[in-house]
Protein backbone atom coordinates (compact mmCIF):
# COMPACT_ATOMS: atom_id res chain seq x y z
CA UNK A 1 0.00 0.00 0.00
CA UNK A 2 1.32 3.70 -1.00
CA UNK A 3 1.54 6.13 1.56
CA UNK A 4 -0.65 8.68 2.17
CA UNK A 5 0.50 11.90 0.65
CA UNK A 6 -1.21 15.05 1.27
CA UNK A 7 -1.25 18.23 -0.75
CA UNK A 8 -2.17 21.53 0.34
CA UNK A 9 -2.56 24.92 -0.49
CA UNK A 10 -0.59 25.95 3.04
CA UNK A 11 2.43 27.85 2.58
CA UNK A 12 3.45 29.95 6.52
CA UNK A 13 2.80 28.39 9.95
CA UNK A 14 -0.06 30.58 10.34
CA UNK A 15 -2.37 28.93 7.69
CA UNK A 16 -0.83 25.20 8.84
CA UNK A 17 -1.98 25.99 12.85
CA UNK A 18 -5.77 27.32 11.52
CA UNK A 19 -5.89 24.11 8.99
CA UNK A 20 -5.11 21.84 12.05
CA UNK A 21 -7.85 23.44 14.27
CA UNK A 22 -10.46 22.29 11.74
CA UNK A 23 -11.67 18.45 12.12
CA UNK A 24 -10.46 17.56 7.96
CA UNK A 25 -7.34 19.22 9.02
CA UNK A 26 -6.04 17.46 12.01
CA UNK A 27 -8.00 14.26 10.97
CA UNK A 28 -5.88 14.31 7.29
CA UNK A 29 -2.68 15.42 8.87
CA UNK A 30 -2.86 12.91 11.34
CA UNK A 31 -3.25 10.12 8.88
CA UNK A 32 -0.53 11.63 6.24
CA UNK A 33 3.13 10.51 5.60
CA UNK A 34 4.42 13.59 3.69
CA UNK A 35 2.58 17.00 3.10
CA UNK A 36 3.49 19.73 0.63
CA UNK A 37 2.75 23.40 0.71
CA UNK A 38 0.56 25.49 -1.77
CA UNK A 39 3.64 25.04 -4.58
CA UNK A 40 3.45 21.38 -4.56
CA UNK A 41 7.50 20.84 -3.87
CA UNK A 42 8.25 22.62 -0.57
CA UNK A 43 7.84 19.51 2.43
CA UNK A 44 5.89 20.98 5.59
CA UNK A 45 5.24 17.27 6.59
CA UNK A 46 7.48 18.10 9.97
CA UNK A 47 5.33 21.15 10.28
CA UNK A 48 1.99 19.87 9.48
CA UNK A 49 2.19 16.52 11.91
CA UNK A 50 3.66 18.85 14.93
CA UNK A 51 0.71 20.85 14.59
CA UNK A 52 -1.68 18.44 14.37
CA UNK A 53 -0.42 16.18 17.24
CA UNK A 54 0.19 19.84 19.70
CA UNK A 55 -3.71 20.40 19.01
CA UNK A 56 -4.48 16.63 19.59
CA UNK A 57 -2.93 16.56 22.54
CA UNK A 58 -4.64 20.02 23.99
CA UNK A 59 -8.12 18.43 22.66
CA UNK A 60 -7.49 15.16 24.40
CA UNK A 61 -6.17 16.63 27.48
CA UNK A 62 -8.11 17.19 31.25
CA UNK A 63 -8.94 21.18 29.54
CA UNK A 64 -10.08 20.33 26.03
CA UNK A 65 -12.15 23.26 25.53
CA UNK A 66 -8.48 25.31 25.75
CA UNK A 67 -8.20 23.62 22.26
CA UNK A 68 -11.63 24.01 20.63
CA UNK A 69 -12.17 26.32 18.28
CA UNK A 70 -15.37 29.25 18.89
CA UNK A 71 -18.48 26.98 19.18
CA UNK A 72 -16.89 23.73 17.75
CA UNK A 73 -15.91 20.95 19.63
CA UNK A 74 -14.13 17.76 18.17
CA UNK A 75 -12.59 15.19 20.44
CA UNK A 76 -10.40 12.95 18.15
CA UNK A 77 -8.67 9.42 18.50
CA UNK A 78 -5.94 8.46 16.55
CA UNK A 79 -5.63 4.64 17.43
CA UNK A 80 -2.51 4.16 15.03
CA UNK A 81 -0.69 6.51 16.90
CA UNK A 82 -1.37 5.58 20.34
CA UNK A 83 -3.21 8.57 20.39
CA UNK A 84 -6.59 6.63 20.97
CA UNK A 85 -8.03 7.86 24.60
CA UNK A 86 -9.55 11.45 25.05
CA UNK A 87 -9.85 12.19 28.87
CA UNK A 88 -13.51 12.99 27.71
CA UNK A 89 -14.57 9.56 26.54
CA UNK A 90 -12.25 7.97 28.10
CA UNK A 91 -11.34 6.25 31.80
CA UNK A 92 -7.72 8.16 33.32
CA UNK A 93 -4.91 5.68 33.11
CA UNK A 94 -3.10 2.79 31.59
CA UNK A 95 -6.77 1.04 31.38
CA UNK A 96 -6.69 -1.86 28.71
CA UNK A 97 -9.08 -0.93 25.52
CA UNK A 98 -12.33 -0.70 26.10
CA UNK A 99 -12.16 1.23 28.92
CA UNK A 100 -14.90 3.89 27.76
CA UNK A 101 -16.38 6.16 30.43
CA UNK A 102 -19.75 4.91 32.10
CA UNK A 103 -22.98 5.63 30.22
CA UNK A 104 -23.59 8.23 32.09
CA UNK A 105 -20.79 10.07 31.79
CA UNK A 106 -21.80 10.33 28.12
CA UNK A 107 -25.19 11.68 29.35
CA UNK A 108 -22.77 14.61 31.10
CA UNK A 109 -20.92 14.84 28.27
CA UNK A 110 -23.57 15.61 25.61
CA UNK A 111 -24.90 18.43 28.57
CA UNK A 112 -21.66 20.10 28.07
CA UNK A 113 -21.26 19.38 24.72
CA UNK A 114 -25.16 21.16 24.07
CA UNK A 115 -24.32 23.93 26.79
CA UNK A 116 -21.40 25.37 24.89
CA UNK A 117 -22.34 24.75 21.22
CA UNK A 118 -25.70 26.35 21.36
CA UNK A 119 -26.75 30.23 22.12
CA UNK A 120 -28.11 31.11 25.46
CA UNK A 121 -31.43 31.77 24.05
CA UNK A 122 -32.07 28.56 22.14
CA UNK A 123 -31.24 26.22 24.99
CA UNK A 124 -34.31 25.63 26.86
CA UNK A 125 -35.55 23.76 23.91
CA UNK A 126 -33.11 21.32 24.09
CA UNK A 127 -34.34 19.63 27.27
CA UNK A 128 -33.23 16.48 29.43
CA UNK A 129 -34.21 14.29 26.29
CA UNK A 130 -32.12 15.26 23.77
CA UNK A 131 -29.06 15.22 26.12
CA UNK A 132 -30.09 11.57 27.44
CA UNK A 133 -30.52 10.63 23.44
CA UNK A 134 -27.29 12.37 22.52
CA UNK A 135 -25.34 10.73 25.24
CA UNK A 136 -26.87 7.41 24.50
CA UNK A 137 -26.04 7.43 20.67
CA UNK A 138 -22.42 8.40 21.87
CA UNK A 139 -21.99 5.79 24.36
CA UNK A 140 -23.24 3.09 22.10
CA UNK A 141 -21.79 4.29 18.93
CA UNK A 142 -18.11 4.57 20.56
CA UNK A 143 -18.49 1.02 21.47
CA UNK A 144 -19.35 0.06 18.71
CA UNK A 145 -16.22 1.89 16.66
CA UNK A 146 -13.99 -0.25 19.50
CA UNK A 147 -16.09 -3.56 18.81
CA UNK A 148 -15.95 -2.96 14.67
CA UNK A 149 -13.91 0.17 13.85
CA UNK A 150 -10.32 -0.84 14.76
CA UNK A 151 -10.07 -3.60 12.33
CA UNK A 152 -10.78 -4.72 8.51
CA UNK A 153 -13.65 -6.92 7.46
CA UNK A 154 -11.15 -9.80 7.88
CA UNK A 155 -10.35 -8.63 11.28
CA UNK A 156 -6.88 -7.66 10.81
CA UNK A 157 -5.84 -4.02 12.39
CA UNK A 158 -6.35 -1.26 10.81
CA UNK A 159 -2.72 0.69 9.71
CA UNK A 160 -4.51 3.92 9.74
CA UNK A 161 -7.66 4.26 12.79
CA UNK A 162 -9.29 7.41 13.51
CA UNK A 163 -12.55 8.13 14.98
CA UNK A 164 -13.98 11.69 16.25
CA UNK A 165 -17.11 13.55 17.60
CA UNK A 166 -18.01 17.03 16.45
CA UNK A 167 -20.13 19.66 17.93
CA UNK A 168 -20.96 22.70 15.77
CA UNK A 169 -23.40 25.29 15.74
CA UNK A 170 -24.45 27.53 12.64
CA UNK A 171 -26.18 30.77 11.66
CA UNK A 172 -28.27 30.43 8.42
CA UNK A 173 -30.08 32.73 6.09
CA UNK A 174 -32.48 30.82 3.64
CA UNK A 175 -31.21 33.13 0.80
CA UNK A 176 -27.79 31.35 1.02
CA UNK A 177 -28.69 27.96 2.42
CA UNK A 178 -28.88 26.23 -0.97
CA UNK A 179 -25.23 27.37 -1.54
CA UNK A 180 -23.63 26.24 1.77
CA UNK A 181 -25.05 22.67 0.96
CA UNK A 182 -24.68 22.49 -3.42
CA UNK A 183 -22.91 19.48 -3.30
CA UNK A 184 -26.00 17.33 -1.33
CA UNK A 185 -29.11 18.77 -2.33
CA UNK A 186 -31.45 16.79 0.41
CA UNK A 187 -29.69 18.63 2.65
CA UNK A 188 -29.58 21.92 0.83
CA UNK A 189 -33.41 21.74 0.79
CA UNK A 190 -33.25 21.14 4.41
CA UNK A 191 -31.35 24.10 5.08
CA UNK A 192 -33.60 25.89 2.69
CA UNK A 193 -36.73 25.67 4.59
CA UNK A 194 -35.38 26.24 7.59
CA UNK A 195 -37.33 29.84 9.02
CA UNK A 196 -35.05 32.25 11.51
CA UNK A 197 -36.74 32.77 14.87
CA UNK A 198 -39.02 35.81 14.97
CA UNK A 199 -36.82 39.10 14.19
CA UNK A 200 -33.49 36.89 13.39
CA UNK A 201 -31.54 37.59 10.23
CA UNK A 202 -30.36 33.80 10.23
CA UNK A 203 -31.69 30.26 10.70
CA UNK A 204 -29.51 28.74 13.62
CA UNK A 205 -28.68 24.26 13.84
CA UNK A 206 -27.20 22.57 16.03
CA UNK A 207 -24.73 19.59 14.49
CA UNK A 208 -23.40 16.68 15.85
CA UNK A 209 -21.08 14.43 14.01
CA UNK A 210 -19.72 11.33 14.45
CA UNK A 211 -16.90 9.46 12.04
CA UNK A 212 -14.50 6.07 12.02
CA UNK A 213 -12.51 5.17 9.32
CA UNK A 214 -13.53 1.25 9.71
CA UNK A 215 -14.69 -0.99 7.12
CA UNK A 216 -17.68 0.65 7.49
CA UNK A 217 -21.90 -0.42 7.55
CA UNK A 218 -21.78 -2.60 5.10
CA UNK A 219 -18.57 -5.21 5.44
CA UNK A 220 -19.68 -5.17 9.21
CA UNK A 221 -22.81 -6.02 9.01
CA UNK A 222 -21.56 -9.11 5.92
CA UNK A 223 -18.11 -9.67 7.09
CA UNK A 224 -17.25 -9.09 3.85
CA UNK A 225 -14.59 -6.60 2.52
CA UNK A 226 -16.45 -3.77 0.24
CA UNK A 227 -14.63 -4.65 -3.13
CA UNK A 228 -16.53 -8.18 -2.43
CA UNK A 229 -20.21 -6.50 -2.57
CA UNK A 230 -22.10 -4.74 -5.00
CA UNK A 231 -23.62 -1.89 -5.07
CA UNK A 232 -27.23 -3.38 -4.57
CA UNK A 233 -25.91 -5.83 -1.79
CA UNK A 234 -24.02 -2.76 -0.25
CA UNK A 235 -27.18 -0.68 0.04
CA UNK A 236 -29.26 -3.89 1.09
CA UNK A 237 -26.66 -4.14 4.26
CA UNK A 238 -26.30 -0.80 5.29
CA UNK A 239 -30.25 -1.07 5.19
CA UNK A 240 -30.62 -3.63 7.69
CA UNK A 241 -27.54 -2.48 9.38
CA UNK A 242 -29.60 0.50 10.34
CA UNK A 243 -32.84 -0.68 10.11
CA UNK A 244 -31.99 -2.81 13.22
CA UNK A 245 -30.26 -0.40 14.84
CA UNK A 246 -33.07 1.91 14.79
CA UNK A 247 -35.67 -0.58 16.19
CA UNK A 248 -35.50 0.04 19.72
CA UNK A 249 -33.66 -3.01 21.94
CA UNK A 250 -31.53 -4.35 19.34
CA UNK A 251 -28.04 -4.54 19.59
CA UNK A 252 -25.91 -2.84 17.07
CA UNK A 253 -27.22 0.52 18.90
CA UNK A 254 -29.03 -0.31 21.81
CA UNK A 255 -31.73 2.47 22.63
CA UNK A 256 -29.26 5.35 21.72
CA UNK A 257 -30.29 5.80 17.83
CA UNK A 258 -34.10 5.08 18.21
CA UNK A 259 -33.91 7.75 20.98
CA UNK A 260 -32.20 9.84 18.46
CA UNK A 261 -34.47 9.65 15.87
CA UNK A 262 -37.92 10.42 18.11
CA UNK A 263 -35.93 13.58 18.91
CA UNK A 264 -35.26 14.56 15.33
CA UNK A 265 -38.78 13.81 14.08
CA UNK A 266 -39.95 15.94 17.19
CA UNK A 267 -37.48 18.80 16.17
CA UNK A 268 -38.05 18.69 12.21
CA UNK A 269 -34.02 17.71 12.04
CA UNK A 270 -31.67 15.97 9.65
CA UNK A 271 -29.45 12.67 9.40
CA UNK A 272 -27.03 12.39 6.80
CA UNK A 273 -25.10 8.56 6.92
CA UNK A 274 -21.73 8.28 4.36
CA UNK A 275 -20.55 4.81 4.48
CA UNK A 276 -18.35 2.76 2.19
CA UNK A 277 -20.20 3.88 -1.68
CA UNK A 278 -24.01 4.75 -0.44
CA UNK A 279 -24.97 8.19 0.84
CA UNK A 280 -28.16 8.46 2.85
CA UNK A 281 -30.55 10.77 4.34
CA UNK A 282 -33.70 11.05 6.81
CA UNK A 283 -35.59 14.90 6.25
CA UNK A 284 -37.65 15.70 9.22
CA UNK A 285 -38.28 18.94 7.89
CA UNK A 286 -40.27 17.47 5.10
CA UNK A 287 -44.22 17.21 5.32
CA UNK A 288 -43.81 13.59 4.11
CA UNK A 289 -41.19 11.60 5.85
CA UNK A 290 -42.00 7.82 4.12
CA UNK A 291 -41.69 4.59 6.28
CA UNK A 292 -40.96 6.70 9.54
CA UNK A 293 -37.21 5.45 9.60
CA UNK A 294 -36.39 4.24 6.49
CA UNK A 295 -33.34 5.99 5.42
CA UNK A 296 -33.86 7.65 1.45
CA UNK A 297 -30.55 7.06 -0.90
CA UNK A 298 -28.85 10.18 -2.08
CA UNK A 299 -27.66 9.24 -5.81
CA UNK A 300 -25.56 11.84 -7.65
CA UNK A 301 -26.98 13.03 -11.20
CA UNK A 302 -25.24 10.70 -14.02
CA UNK A 303 -24.42 7.56 -13.85
CA UNK A 304 -21.04 7.67 -11.84
CA UNK A 305 -20.97 5.77 -8.36
CA UNK A 306 -19.76 7.97 -5.37
CA UNK A 307 -16.40 7.70 -4.47
CA UNK A 308 -15.67 4.63 -1.58
CA UNK A 309 -15.23 6.28 1.74
CA UNK A 310 -13.37 4.76 4.30
CA UNK A 311 -15.49 4.06 7.41
CA UNK A 312 -18.53 5.75 7.97
CA UNK A 313 -20.18 9.24 8.75
CA UNK A 314 -22.85 10.28 10.91
CA UNK A 315 -24.53 13.54 11.20
CA UNK A 316 -27.27 15.30 13.07
CA UNK A 317 -28.88 18.62 12.60
CA UNK A 318 -31.02 20.13 15.25
CA UNK A 319 -32.72 23.17 14.20
CA UNK A 320 -32.71 25.72 17.10
CA UNK A 321 -35.52 27.32 18.47
CA UNK A 322 -35.58 30.34 21.16
CA UNK A 323 -37.18 29.29 24.52
CA UNK A 324 -40.32 31.31 25.73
Amino acid sequence: MEEPQLATFLSNPAQINDFVRRLPGITSALCCSAATAMDGATSITEQLIGAALARLDAIQGQRPRLGFRGSSSEIVCADHLGRDRPYLLYLPGRHQRGALRPRENFRDLARWLLTRTIPEPYRPQFDQEAAEAIGAMLFETFKNTEDHGLVDAEGNLLRISIRAVKTDHHAIRPDTAARLADEFPPLANFCAMLAPAQDAAHAHLFELSILDSGPGFASTWTGKPLAELSEEEEETAVRECFGRGSAKGQDRFGEGLPHVLRVLQRQRGFLRLRTGRQSFYLDYGAHNIPDGYALQRFAPPGTAPLAPAAGSLVTILLPMRRGR
